[in-house]
């Protein structure tokens, strides 16, 4: 890589941090991207940074058998293997005072090699690794890794994700004193953090200031085999309360490929408020459209029913079938078909049940696609009074996978409630990322691919 105050870091974080039209498809860009074995010729005792998926849940300080943490094994088992000294760097959450120090008990005690735990490790104001930092990378032995501290907790890390173009010049050259600082400690890089697809400083400009990089055993396999399968899905069901969840779906009914949408949640009434408008009529939407409760989680605001209104009419022109509930469950657990002004919906009701399974199986049995993509969970699966919806929705699924259809759940809780109310094995694949197949999915750029690819791209250091 050119040196960091080159042209060519800020061309290239300029294309990683959006900032540029994106011209190849997140196929092309795998192309693009060593793969792990390629770092194979590294000498033994070579440091090595790990950006890894550390974003996990902690109870009581103890944390399970979590997905994300098994998810790093293939890659630190490849640098064990290799003699690397491997650096492992990652987040929890979006609060800076979340500790990894968890997380480093838990790879202590499955993963072979483990070091420290280094908490106060950059020092802003130097803009330097701090000396605890350097002498924890130097006491490792070749196999071994370290644990830094959430990368939260400094403010680089997440000041891309406000910018706008006019700031990228005073931020290109901030990013581009931190990375010599990382150099420090290795300027070699491995993403293993398939879960971080935000434009975090150690995903989207860490890398072009590496010499070497490759992405992680796990995460090119999630990517470049089973999403670049679930792509094809001719079947999609989303719920959920993140409303930004309507741009990743506006993407994918724009990719054309999709033939169904069945839509839970908070999105289904956006979706439902806007085909109210299209056909003239005043839909209620409950508590959800009363901007008095424009603090809660589950509000819908009026610029996601417009993005629900385009999202529809674009569907409409490529003939996706959109089905939206027909009743629903409220907070006394009593059903309606015609939420109140005061009730929130919490759970699809019985009919909407029916109708989903009726419409998923019929698409089924009409389809030449085969491929069925969910994301998500239909109500507050948790309490058992508003799991229904989503039990029936992992049987239909269910039902699908053993007629044939290859079925894909996006990560977090669709996920957490294929494992609760079936069993992993009950469908093709359950990915450990929600957000990022999301994008995937909706043909949006991943900045971490970006980096990575631009990195590959323009050569060495």
């Amino acid at each position: 890589m050119p040196q960091l105050h080159s042209e060519t870091f800020a061309s290239a974080l300029r294309h990683a941090a959006g900032f540029e039209p994106v011209e190849h498809g997140v196929d092309a860009r795998l192309a693009q991207i060593p793969p792990l074995e390629a770092l194979g010729d590294l000498p033994s005792g070579t440091p090595v940074w790990i950006r890894a998926d550390l974003d996990v849940a902690d109870h009581d300080g103890v944390i399970g058998n979590d997905p994300r943490l098994q998810s790093l094994h293939e890659t630190l088992a490849f640098g064990r293997a290799h003699g690397w000294r491997m650096l492992v760097i990652g987040h929890r959450g979006r609060a800076a005072d979340l500790t990894l120090e968890y997380v480093h008990q838990k790879l202590k005690a499955t993963e072979p090699g483990c070091g420290p735990f280094i908490r106060d490790w950059f020092d802003e104001h130097a803009e330097t690794l701090t000396g605890i930092a350097v002498k924890g990378v130097e006491s490792l032995k070749p196999g071994q890794f370290l644990v830094f501290e959430n990368l939260r907790q400094y403010d680089f890390e997440m000041r891309l994700w406000t910018a706008v173009e006019s700031q990228l010049p005073l931020i290109t050259d901030h990013f581009a004193r931190v990375a010599a600082a990382f150099r420090q400690g290795a300027t070699v890089y491995v993403n293993d953090a398939i879960a971080a697809g935000n434009k975090d400083f150690s995903t989207t400009a860490l890398p072009l200031a590496m010499g070497r990089t490759a992405l992680g055993i796990f995460a090119r396999r999630e990517l470049a085999e089973h999403a670049m399968r679930a792509r094809d899905a001719g079947l999609i069901c989303f719920s959920g309360m993140k409303l930004d969840k309507l741009k990743q779906l506006h993407g994918i009914v724009k990719r054309g490929q999709v033939e169904v949408i069945l839509a839970g949640g908070s999105l289904a009434m956006a979706l439902r408020k806007a085909q109210g408008e299209i056909d003239g009529e005043d839909v209620s939407i409950g508590a959800a459209g009363d901007m008095f409760n424009k603090e809660e989680k589950a509000y819908v605001p009026q610029s996601a029913i417009e993005r629900a209104r385009q999202l529809l009419v674009d569907a409409k022109a490529k003939n996706v079938r959109v089905v939206l509930p027909v009743d629903f469950v409220v907070e006394d657990g009593s059903i309606t078909s015609d939420l109140g002004p005061d009730q929130w919906q919490r759970d699809i009701g019985p009919e909407t049940r029916v109708l989903f399974d009726t419409e998923a199986k019929a698409w089924a049995a009409r389809t030449e696609r085969r491929t069925a993509f969910h994301n998500g969970v239909m109500g507050q699966f948790e309490n058992s009074a508003f799991a229904h919806g989503t039990i029936a929705i992992v049987a239909t699924l269910k039902a699908l996978h053993e007629d044939g259809v290859a079925v894909y759940i996006g990560g977090g809780e669709g996920r957490a409630a294929l494992e609760r109310f079936a069993s992993l094995d009950a469908v093709t694949h359950a990915f450990t990322a929600g957000g990022t197949i999301l994008k995937c999915l909706a043909d949006r750029p991943l900045p971490f691919l970006e980096a990575l690819a631009e990195q590959a791209s323009s050569g060495d250091a």
